[in-house]
């Protein structure tokens, strides 16, 4: 853990979009949540940040997300989803008001248990909430009361990572959020990637963000040692055996590449795919390996 917080202007981030008012308010309701979390206990001691929002606050990307990603440090008992959602539906209103969001409702809309009818026994567990917001005396509103979600963000929570290493966020409220440093986020991206035959998956963001934050952060040597080892460390836990020669597995590549023109509605100009994954495959295959 850094022994200094690392100050975040969440309100500027939340500004941005003020000429799109569901976009506005669904990072509104981000910021909310972030707050709500820093302000619970239980809750800050044991979420960490990763993903998106994180590389939009801490790394400046460019890329344009409202959906949260956490790991955790509770145990993936089956009533957890359920006391999460009981803590943030508590502090929401309170965390609301001290951001001066008094008029915006927020409330935890579903939380859902994956994988399916398998939770809390599987090995790698993770909860994915809805989290619902809607403007006082509105439209809005009344759709809320009807059970349905006017404007929603999602906020996935997985479980039995490998402990990261920790970097504390100050956010523009003054509370405190623990977020992943550097090293964890490239070498979980990097796992991400890797998970994608095995799992079934297509990361096409990942490639962007590791092309993001390997073009614009100096690492020099020992942190590529310790990008490896925290890689190894989160292969290990999803069985996977990491080469050098990992990325060259065409079917990957092609995962990767699927979608990859999808993000023109988080971004203003999308990258050259196969510029992005060489600088990525280059990267990944120039790490101290050999040691």
């Amino acid at each position: 853990m850094s022994d200094a917080a690392f100050k975040v202007n969440v309100a500027e981030w939340v500004e941005r979009t003020k000429a799109d008012p569901i976009a506005h308010q669904q990072r509104q309701t981000v910021e909310i949540t972030l707050n709500a979390i820093a302000m619970t206990a239980p809750l800050q001691e044991d979420m960490f940040l990763k993903g998106g929002i994180l590389m939009g606050l801490v790394y400046d990307s460019p890329r344009q997300t409202s959906d949260i990603d956490l790991t955790t440090a509770l145990a993936s008992v089956h009533d957890v989803g359920d006391r999460v959602r009981r803590r943030l539906d508590r502090i929401f209103p309170r965390a609301a008001a001290a951001l001066g969001y008094a008029e915006l409702i927020v409330k935890t809309h579903s939380v859902k248990r994956l994988p399916k009818g398998k939770f809390p026994d599987a090995k790698y567990p993770a909860l994915k909430l809805k989290i619902a917001s809607a403007r006082r005396n509105t439209a809005q509103e009344r759709v809320l009361q009807e059970g349905r979600a006017p404007v929603v963000i999602d906020a996935d929570i997985s479980f039995n990572e490998p402990p990261p290493q920790i970097q504390v966020l100050e956010l523009s409220s003054g509370h405190e959020l623990f977020a992943y440093a550097l090293v964890d986020l490239i070498a979980e991206k990097y796992r991400a990637l890797l998970q994608q035959v095995p799992r079934n998956r297509y990361r096409r963001q990942d490639v962007y963000d590791l092309d993001w934050l390997t073009a614009h952060h100096e690492i020099d040597d020992a942190l590529q040692v310790e990008i490896l080892a925290a890689l190894a460390a989160k292969c290990q836990a999803r069985e996977l055996k990491p080469t050098p020669a990992s990325l060259e597995d065409p079917e990957l590549k092609e995962r990767a590449r699927a979608g990859w023109q999808s993000m023109e509605l988080e971004l203003s100009e999308v990258p050259d795919f196969e510029g992005c994954f060489v600088r990525v495959a280059e990267f990944y295959r120039n790490m101290p390996w050999r040691n």
